[in-house]
């Protein structure tokens, strides 16, 4: 089996040579970046749970089979139960039907790690695209959509922080992220300056009329620009200033952790579940 892990090599009936040779590893580092590494995770797992079901009914992942997946769709939607053979408990017993997105995602993950593997999954075969239909047609539901957060929630969100390092942070995270539009892994990922660390996902500059946001995206670079408020107390540009400036923070990642004492930072980046925390005990409060 090819291993997904290193894909970039030089043809066999070419000789190696130093330039060479920094090249492949120039195109190795390019490649790992085609993706976010919380989608390499997600995919990872799609394909130990493909590679799972496919062992305990008796076929190879490999190749590609598109009847086979076919039926690994329809067993997401619609689990079957355990077999005879299997125990009572463990994961099997527990599966629950999945929703459409995730099965979606689920097939996007096994296409992904056959095309790293050498082969092409054709999503348009018949036994895959009108069983994804019918589980669509069947099982879709309208998406949920989450009511909007207003400027007087942001108010009343900021008012339960605390007065210290860890207040002065989230007060800066959730400011920036509602003036700019920001998602949680483009919050957490900001670094102080231009290639600060190699896994910066964008960087801040502050000017006396506000600030700059520059921030990778799927399809290449983005600038956003926030104002400064009329108000320190909900100013995005301020609050990110107040914290740079009380956390001693002028190179790195811009949102790190505090120690529990609240009294001093450290250099570990914060990860987006934080964000997600953050918004969703400072809207309980």
């Amino acid at each position: 089996m090819t291993d997904a892990r290193d894909p970039i090599t030089l043809p066999a009936s070419l000789a190696g040579s130093g330039t060479l040779d920094r090249l492949v590893e120039t195109a190795r580092d390019y490649a790992q970046h085609a993706a976010s590494q919380n989608t390499l995770k997600a995919y990872a797992k799609d394909w130990a749970h493909f590679a799972r079901w496919c062992r305990i009914k008796g076929t190879d992942p490999l190749p590609p089979s598109p009847e086979m997946i076919g039926v690994y769709l329809a067993d997401l939607a619609a689990p079957t139960g355990k077999t005879p053979s299997q125990p009572t408990f463990g994961p099997q017993s527990a599966s629950r039907p999945l929703s459409v997105s995730t099965i979606e995602r689920r097939l996007s993950g096994l296409g992904w790690n056959f095309a790293q593997r050498g082969f092409t999954l054709d999503r348009k075969n018949r036994h895959i695209a009108a069983v994804l239909a019918g589980i669509k047609r069947k099982h879709a539901r309208p998406p949920v959509q989450k009511e909007a957060i207003l400027q007087e929630d942001i108010r009343d969100m900021l008012a339960t922080l605390p007065h210290d390092l860890r207040g002065l942070r989230d007060r800066a995270i959730l400011l920036i992220g509602f003036a700019g539009g920001l998602r949680r892994s483009e919050i957490v990922s900001l670094d102080h300056g231009k290639d600060d660390t190699p896994e910066s996902g964008g960087w801040v500059q502050l000017f006396e009329g506000g600030a700059l946001i520059t921030l990778r995206g799927k399809t290449g670079w983005r600038e956003v620009e926030i104002g400064r408020g009329s108000s320190d107390a909900t100013c995005p540009v301020h609050a990110l200033s107040q914290w740079l400036h009380f956390a001693r923070i002028d190179f790195g990642p811009i949102f790190v952790a505090v120690a529990r004492s609240g009294l001093k930072v450290t250099k570990d980046r914060l990860s987006d579940k934080h964000v997600a925390r953050l918004i969703k005990q400072t809207v309980e409060d």
